[in-house]
């Protein structure tokens, strides 16, 4: 946690996206929630982010057993 990774966008939602994301060597599912893309008001996360795109992205926390990852673009 607290690091920072590359993530690829899979997928968007009307509450966020979700990632693929690898931390220290494996690989999660990461949800980007709508609040954690910029610290402006976002309406439609279809105008910040798109499938396929890769960025970096601060973990947040991780559930392994879920092997799921919370990640935040505005704390880059």
């Amino acid at each position: 946690m607290g690091q920072i990774v590359k993530v690829t966008i899979t997928n968007i939602v009307n509450f966020g996206a979700f990632c693929d994301v690898t931390i220290d060597g494996k690989v999660y599912n990461g949800l980007i929630h709508i609040s954690e893309i910029t610290d402006a008001y976002v309406t439609n996360v279809n105008d910040h982010l798109s499938v396929g795109q890769e960025l970096d992205g601060y973990v947040i926390s991780i559930d392994e057993p879920k092997q799921q990852a919370k990640i935040s673009l505005k704390r880059v």
